[in-house]
């Protein structure tokens, strides 16, 4: 068959959708495995209980393991990767590699974002590719307009990701998958500039919701929404979570429980779990119990968000050649407290992590084989 024939016929699909109660019990996949289903299980018994303990990665080697393990003797138990390389540039799919690992191995919980590079240019290919607006010409009207090149190289790019993530149901891997994220903004290719943007941004969810779903009918999905406005919502049963990315402004560090924006989008979300997708301050539980907030996990971003790095952005690392934290988001005192934190699940706390089994990250690893970090 040619995946392209394949057309989602979004008045269809909504009309079917609207037939289905919206259930926040449930995931909205009708293909789900029972691995999709004991994860999402086991995040929902844990909701306004715990929260779950994540980090995304970008770069190998992944210090941020190091740091988090040096100051607590604990790892998080959710990675984040991306599937930014997997189409556009060089189609290194070597991030997908890396959470199928950290889920096989380390027995750890992955979610995974995209990063979505298209053509600078349609007319010339050569002048590169890109993810935010202001550095590409793509069209987003035109990208979900039946018969234009813009159309095509999306249908085709989703196919690719479509792939990416059957590596991953092959290997037995629940994915937290979170496309499209924060789409009321309008730094993204596919982000909020107006009216139409919008119902445009709306037709590429149903579409990329449809091909996977109903023509891929892949099993490993739990669908995390992350438009992060009521104007951008998508119909209800077409996501399992809704996620919020949130960096405040602050001079200073801010680990408060993000109250507020946890009030809104629970507002209007029917009743969905929801997660702090993507943070630059991990909040304190303190405040987090206090507050009655319940985010499902947190995640922060790479990199300077949680080691220190020089104005190049690489890594500082000591005499041993290990990193640090990064003082103007964490320090040691927060991470050992945080992390051995009853309410905060890492991941040796994960019901099916088993030390016989799992292995820890292989940085880790290596350097407690060094003596650079102890064995716990």
């Amino acid at each position: 068959m040619n995946l392209r024939n394949y057309k989602t016929d979004v008045d269809a699909l909504l009309k079917k959708l609207d037939k289905k109660k919206v259930d926040p019990s449930r995931l909205v996949s009708d293909n789900a495995s029972k691995e999709s289903i004991q994860l999402f299980e086991y995040i929902k018994a844990n909701y306004t209980k715990r929260i779950i303990s994540g980090q995304q990665y970008l770069f190998e080697p992944e210090y941020e393991d190091i740091v988090y393990y040096r100051y607590s003797g604990r790892l998080p138990a959710m990675k984040g990767y991306d599937f930014m390389d997997d189409t556009g540039r060089n189609k290194a799919r070597e991030q997908t590699t890396r959470a199928i690992r950290w889920a096989k191995e380390s027995g750890g919980i992955v979610t995974m974002c995209w990063h979505w590079y298209v053509p600078k240019r349609m007319d010339d290919k050569d002048a590169g590719y890109a993810f935010y607006r202001e550095d590409n010409h793509f069209d987003l009207i035109k990208a979900v307009t039946e018969g234009t090149p813009e159309y095509e190289l999306v249908i085709d790019d989703i196919d690719c990701i479509a792939n990416s993530l059957r590596r991953l149901e092959d290997e037995g891997v629940a994915v937290l998958w979170r496309p499209l994220h924060e789409a009321n903004g309008a730094w993204f290719w596919w982000g909020n500039v107006g009216k139409e943007s919008i119902d445009a941004y709306k037709k590429l969810w149903y579409i990329i919701f449809d091909r996977l779903e109903n023509l891929h009918k892949l099993t490993n999905l739990i669908w995390v929404w992350n438009g992060q406005s009521k104007d951008m919502a998508v119909h209800p049963n077409t996501y399992d979570i809704v996620g919020e990315d949130i960096y405040p402004p602050t001079k200073g560090r801010d680990h408060s429980s993000q109250k507020a924006k946890f009030d809104e989008v629970t507002s209007y979300t029917h009743g969905k779990m929801a997660t702090l997708s993507e943070c630059g301050f991990i909040p304190d539980p303190d405040n987090l119990k206090k507050d009655k907030v319940y985010w499902s996990w947190w995640l922060p971003w790479w990199g300077q968000f949680v080691h220190a790095v020089d104005e190049d952005n690489r890594p500082i690392l000591d005499e041993k050649g290990m990193p640090t934290y990064n003082e103007n988001y964490l320090d040691d005192e927060y991470i050992n407290r945080v992390f051995n934190d009853d309410y905060v699940i890492t991941l040796d706390d994960l019901p099916w992590f088993d030390t016989k089994k799992h292995k820890l990250p292989p940085l880790v690893q290596q350097f407690i084989n060094e003596g650079k970090l102890p064995k716990r």
